[in-house]
């Protein structure tokens, strides 16, 4: 019963901190919304005592401005499972993103983030950028947006996730200091009150190597609309990096169906 315990709660707290790549446009009720303000943050947790002690933790974090034609955002997420004195799941990020004069066909973004995946070994990842968005369609029911730019981007990772099958002769922490090129576009579309489908694709690279290894972030999502309180979404994330800072998978996804209830 344990194991099933553990199994099912890192599942569900797994979903939204894997990935290296986030997708701000993952924020599209925020993003998106006609109001000149927005807030939500929550927090929870939870204690079992079984064999071991069980504690998970989840935090929020959701603000939106939309202040003269400009949106500013900033959203974070932290999730820690904890199994006795062993960390299934220990990550989260927070992310700010600026989109100046945010109705002309093409205008500039600004965006600066923090990232931690304890399980994966990443202890922090630092980095911030800009981006040209253009707006290659945008009507009531459909949304095509594509944005090019660059970055700066810090990590620090460790061996903890590596496998016990490679013989490691030097477990320094590698530190990475890159400036990435950057790309990514991003498609919705709303089938009237029916449903709303959402992919985006993300692309980046150094510019010494910016075709043999790659970063490439998929992230697709189906939203059922039921009734106006009930929703079925259907979720696939996919990560690929080609030269992993240490050796572990260089492919990570990840599958995740949800029912809403709202009232």
């Amino acid at each position: 019963m344990k194991k099933i315990s553990v199994f099912i709660l890192a599942l569900l707290f797994s979903g939204s901190i894997s990935a290296q790549i986030l997708n701000a446009d993952r924020f599209g009720a925020t993003l998106d919304s006609t109001n000149n303000f927005k807030a939500l943050f929550d927090i929870g947790f939870s204690v079992q005592k079984q064999v071991d002690l069980l504690f998970s933790l989840d935090s929020r974090l959701d603000l939106s401005l939309f202040y003269k034609r400009s949106l500013f955002v900033l959203v974070g997420n932290f999730k820690l499972f904890r199994s006795g004195s062993t960390n299934i799941l220990n990550g989260g990020f927070a992310h700010a993103r600026t989109r100046i004069l945010k109705e002309n066909w093409v205008h500039p973004e600004f965006f600066a983030q923090y990232q931690l995946d304890g399980i994966r070994g990443m202890e922090n990842r630092v980095l911030g950028g800009g981006n040209l968005r253009f707006i290659l369609a945008e009507y009531k029911e459909t949304h095509l947006h594509l944005g090019l730019g660059a970055m700066y981007e810090f990590e620090r990772w460790n061996y903890s996730a590596v496998s016990s099958n490679l013989v490691i002769t030097d477990d320094s922490p590698v530190l990475n200091h890159y400036v990435k090129l950057n790309w990514y576009l991003s498609y919705t579309q709303k089938f009237k009150d029916l449903a709303d489908f959402q992919v985006t694709v993300y692309f980046q690279a150094r510019p010494d190597r910016f075709i043999l290894y790659p970063r490439i972030s998929f992230n697709g999502k189906m939203t059922f609309k039921f009734t106006k309180n009930i929703h079925f979404a259907i979720i696939y994330n996919m990560y690929y990096d080609a030269l992993p800072p240490v050796p572990i998978d260089q492919l990570y996804f990840s599958f995740i169906n949800k029912l809403t209830f709202s009232f």
